[in-house]
């Protein structure tokens, strides 16, 4: 530990820190603030300003167009041998107001004397512990506090955060090369928003260079986060690939209207750069589409963005039915044809000549593609989904949650702000007529931030005050081929956006699963789940009915139940609630009598 010494010996000084960072890591530890250099429409808040610390001062950027913030560091030291430079920063970020806020991202840039200037790394708003990396830089963020609005109400933070619904503070590590720098110099950093729409959403630094709180926090965590490579969290015996598979951009070749925002290139990189996502699906609606050739440029690109064991690309395209709903497709590799919906002037109109999702999975079996069909939005009013349509071969998952807000059910929890749902259509009600689709969840983006959307104003009725929703994909590795192949087994989950680690099994068979019990035979359910804040409480669905549920106290909690003298066929699943609001549903497990 570096906070302390043996014991008996007290706390380290700052130099015995700085040593043993040098002998764990190669890398120097520098106070990444020692004096401000520049504060361009930058608040300032000079009195004790909300944090983890007890920081005196602070000042405040918002994603406004405007801001920037630059600040010097400390000294890089020199004649240490060091390959790397820890930057240590003291920060906060929110929301900015009760209701939801386009995203953006805020760019962290390098300035060496003489006017030596270098695009570090780029981050965004979020509530939970993150890693952020480009090239050879790595910013890492520990949160210290969190602290939320319940029940839409309004959060005042400080002098300055005075309508707030989520705020974090904490530490930042930022890794850079030693190469980059000048020993024996301070380096200035900038911070500086970028949004394509204008955002609450603030970014704080901490300013006290007499308290140094920095060197009174628990660094370890930080500093271990900053200099090693992640590893993926683990749930039975499966790895969890966080991912968002229902992205819109800008690019359009087809009908002369766009969706998103951005170009393909820019959804790309921020899904992976700042939104730092293992899995994505850009899932243009087929009306942005010109003809086969613009397809398959598309299907180019993916393939040069999709790197395995770092960030897989699925491809993907939105078949959009205002007859019969919308699914979105998913092939297992490039190579295959897109299908149009309706081809001709009465595109996406209700119309008597507009293919069903039967004519989909026709085409799509006739070329022999593996794909998959997920319905989303189902009980949305002006295009609902149509169940009586089900094709067990392509039609295996549904979409539960993404920034229109639940469908689960009608009346299920933050169902959004576009509420003209109808009943009997939400995911829970296909379960009950007996289609076996697993839960997965994605953000149905418009704002050019995939993995991290919001309100836009090219589509201002979808926007949801949890934000995106994520599938977790539990397979073996991170390609391609392992995660559509999970996804076909059901072995998946969906997340209103935040990376809870989830497992779930009856009688041992995981999520998605198929199985098979005698009758009176027991059956245990088991759940192990991983928050990214306290836990409120899980609840067990069977057919469709809360028949168990459990309250709980603190980030990880178990659930074990056992069902005895169970008779009949039936679907179990998992609903877990944090208390943030976040949650998370499980694809169920399915038994038919032996």
């Amino acid at each position: 530990m570096l906070k302390m010494s043996d014991p008996g010996a007290g706390r380290h000084t700052e130099e015995q820190i700085k040593q043993q960072v040098l002998k764990l890591h190669n890398a120097d530890l520098v106070a990444g603030f020692s004096e401000i250099s520049e504060w361009g429409r930058a608040h300032r808040e000079r009195g004790w300003v909300a944090s983890f610390t007890d920081a005196r001062g602070a000042y405040y950027i918002h994603q406004d167009g405007e801001a920037h913030l630059q600040f010097w560091t400390e000294e890089v030291p020199e004649d240490t041998n060091a390959d790397w430079v820890i930057f240590l920063l003291s920060v906060g970020m929110g929301m900015g107001d009760v209701l939801p806020q386009p995203s953006g991202r805020f760019d962290v840039k390098l300035n060496v004397p003489p006017g030596i200037s270098t695009d570090l790394v780029s981050f965004n708003v979020t509530k939970e512990d993150r890693i952020w990396r480009k090239g050879d830089v790595t910013l890492a963020y520990e949160i210290k506090r969190h602290a939320w609005a319940q029940n839409d109400h309004i959060m005042k933070m400080d002098a300055h955060i005075t309508e707030e619904s989520s705020a974090t503070y904490g530490l930042m590590a930022l890794k850079v090369p030693k190469s980059l720098l000048k020993p024996g110099q301070r380096a200035r950093l900038d911070v500086v928003p970028f949004n394509r729409q204008p955002s609450k959403r603030w970014f704080k630094l901490d300013v006290d260079m007499f308290a140094r709180p920095v060197w009174k926090s628990d660094i370890d965590a930080v500093l271990d986060a900053a200099a090693t490579a992640p590893e993926p969290p683990v749930a039975a015996a499966h790895n969890v690939y966080f991912g968002d598979l229902h992205a819109h951009t800008g690019e359009e070749h087809g009908s002369g209207r766009t969706c998103g925002l951005g170009a393909l290139d820019e959804n790309y990189e921020y899904a992976r750069d700042v939104a730092g996502l293992d899995i994505l699906g850009i899932a243009d609606h087929d009306w942005q589409l010109k003809d086969q050739d613009d397809w398959n440029q598309r299907m180019a690109q993916n393939d040069e963005w999709n790197e395995d064991g770092r960030f897989v690309v699925i491809p993907a395209y939105e078949w959009t039915s205002a007859t019969y709903g919308h699914r979105n497709i998913y092939y297992r590799d490039t190579g295959w044809p897109y299908f149009d919906n309706s081809p001709g002037p009465g595109h996406n109109k209700i119309s008597a000549d507009a293919n069903s999702p039967a004519d989909l999975w026709d085409s799509l079996r006739e070329c022999g593609a593996k794909a998959l069909t997920i319905a989303h939005h189902p009980s949305t009013g002006f295009f609902p989904v149509d169940w009586s349509y089900m094709d067990p071969e392509f039609d295996r998952l549904v979409e539960v949650y993404s920034t229109w807000g639940s469908s689960e059910y009608l009346g299920s929890p933050f169902p959004g702000y576009a509420s003209d749902r109808h009943a009997g259509l939400g995911a829970l009600d296909a379960l009950k007529l007996g289609h076996r689709l697993g839960m997965m969840a994605s953000s149905d983006g418009h704002d050019g931030n995939p993995g991290n959307a919001n309100w836009s104003h090219r589509q201002a009725h979808i926007h949801h005050r949890l934000g995106s929703g994520f599938i977790a994909v539990l397979a073996e590795e991170l390609t391609r081929e392992a995660i559509w192949d999970a996804m076909y087994a059901r072995r998946c989950y969906a997340t209103t956006g935040t990376r809870i680690v989830l497992s779930f099994t009856v009688n041992g068979a995981i999520m998605g699963s198929e199985i098979t019990a005698p009758y009176g035979e027991a059956r245990v359910i088991e759940a192990q789940v991983t928050g990214t804040a306290p836990l409120d409480h899980l609840e067990l669905v069977k057919d469709g009915e809360v028949v168990y549920e459990q309250a709980c106290r603190g980030i990880t909690d178990c659930l074990d139940v056992a069902e005895a003298d169970a008779e009949g066929a039936a679907f179990y699943y998992l609903r877990v609630f944090q208390t943030d609001g976040e949650m998370a549903w499980s694809s169920p497990v399915w038994i038919d009598p032996a």
